[in-house]
């Protein structure tokens, strides 16, 4: 009879509930229940008895409802039916591993895939690739024999598979889906790969790889604006005795306005240029202190300076990069004066002409200049905006050095047949270019 012993494949799981079940008001049921199995059991029951189909019926009834009333005692005192045990938690490589992971069957599971035994073991899944999911064990089957022998619990099956070695095969009798069935398992020793010295440096340049998980760009350019903190005393001075009044130099320095490039090179380098620059100009009149001769004075100042730059930058934040870097290059000032002693008139009679005008015309012409090797150590932040554009504040000292002493003169007379000269000026002052540099724009890039 099938159905009657569907209860009995769960009948080792109740040990011990006894007790329990007595404060429940169970007792005399389950005493009634043990003398029905004990007589009805295959191990008491003699072959020449024959039992009626109508009495059979009678007492599966009679079990299934007693079963019932079993759970949920069991659910109500609180107590697990089930307790899964992971093989592979041992991490021992000299063991071999089945590779399932198991789980106590109770009357409802007995039940459900009408399994009429009373050993077995439930598996509650198995681990890929191990030799239950190559030999086609999966969920909810039940091991019914290791090897020829009769497996009774989850212990008794752990102990089974650590009798074995590596390399053997073992055939398993399972149920599944209603019937029985059979395959053949084999431990497989796990494969030691040994990497060789190159492959163990690409995984850890791969690991080092991975640990910056933010980018660095790829290079781009903007539009930098840079103040450079210095007063320029000299220039001023210079200025002022040229008639000047006002000049571009205040307390806080100049602003010079250009931009600056990069491109990435490898590991986090960037390679570019950069150029800033700045120019002014006023026209004054300007009396000779002696004999009282007034001139019409245009003076002019520029200053720039550009060149290279290479800079080493990281990616600690997904928002912001940070970049320390240098820039070599060369720089100048410039001071230009044009002077004339009244210009030209428009004679409507023609009596004079514009040519005899330019010819009696004293014009002059000066330059005042200061060239500098320049180099450029700075560091900066830049806040991501958009996915191209980019926030870049940078701060830097620049060093000027000037390979001559005093400012360099240019002088272009009256007469253009005489060509320019250039001289040092004696006694000119030795301007030196040596400042801080503050820059916040805007940078476009990838």
């Amino acid at each position: 009879m099938k159905r009657r012993t569907d209860y009995l494949a769960a009948w080792s799981n109740l040990s011990g509930t006894l007790l329990t079940l007595t404060s429940s008001g169970a007792l005399m049921g389950l005493i009634a229940l043990t003398a029905v199995l004990v007589a009805v059991s295959p191990v008491n029951a003699q072959s020449e008895i024959s039992i009626q189909l109508d009495v059979a019926q009678e007492l599966e009834k009679e079990l299934e409802e007693a079963a019932i009333e079993v759970q949920e005692a069991l659910e109500e005192i609180g107590l697990e039916k089930s307790i899964n045990i992971h093989f592979d938690e041992d991490n021992s490589e000299s063991r071999p591993k089945l590779g399932v992971y198991l789980n106590n069957m109770d009357f409802e599971d007995a039940y459900k895939m009408r399994y009429p035994y009373a050993h077995g073991v439930l598996v509650n899944g198995t681990v890929n690739n191990g030799a239950a999911d190559k030999a086609g064990i999966i969920e909810d089957d039940i091991i019914m024999y290791f090897d020829g022998t009769k497996v009774r619990y989850e212990d008794h099956l752990v102990r089974l598979i650590r009798s074995k070695h590596f390399g053997d095969s073992v055939k398993l009798v399972y149920w599944r889906d209603e019937a029985m069935d059979s395959t053949v398992a084999i431990f497989e020793k796990p494969e030691k790969k040994e990497k060789t010295e190159k492959q163990l440096a690409v995984i850890e340049g791969e690991k080092k790889e991975k640990k910056r998980k933010h980018s660095r760009g790829f290079g781009g350019g903007g539009f930098t604006p840079m103040l450079v903190q210095d007063e320029f005393v000299d220039v001023t001075a210079m200025m002022n005795q040229l008639g000047l009044t006002s000049s571009p130099f205040n307390k806080e320095g100049i602003v010079l306005f250009g931009g600056s490039g990069q491109g990435y090179v490898g590991n986090g380098w960037f390679l570019g240029g950069f150029g800033n620059g700045t120019a002014f100009s006023n026209s004054v009149e300007a009396t000779h202190s002696v004999s009282g001769i007034d001139v019409d004075r245009k003076i002019s100042f520029a200053m720039g300076y550009g060149g290279l730059t290479i800079e080493k930058r990281m990616a600690p934040f997904s928002f912001a990069t940070i970049g320390a870097g240098v820039g070599l290059g060369g720089g100048s000032l410039r001071l230009g004066i044009e002077q004339t002693d009244g210009g030209f008139t428009w004679d409507p009679t023609g009596l004079n002409s514009l040519s005899d005008q330019l010819i009696d015309t004293k014009t002059t012409a000066v330059t005042f200049s200061k060239n500098y090797a320049l180099v450029h150590p700075r560091a900066n932040v830049m806040i991501r905006l958009t996915s191209w554009m980019r926030l870049k504040a940078e701060y830097g000292y620049l060093y000027g050095h000037s390979f001559t002493d005093g400012w360099k003169t240019t002088l272009d007379g009256g007469d253009i047949d005489t060509a320019s000269e250039t001289f040092i000026l004696e006694d000119s002052p030795d301007t030196e270019m040596n400042a801080s540099t503050v820059s916040l724009g805007l940078w476009f890039g990838f």
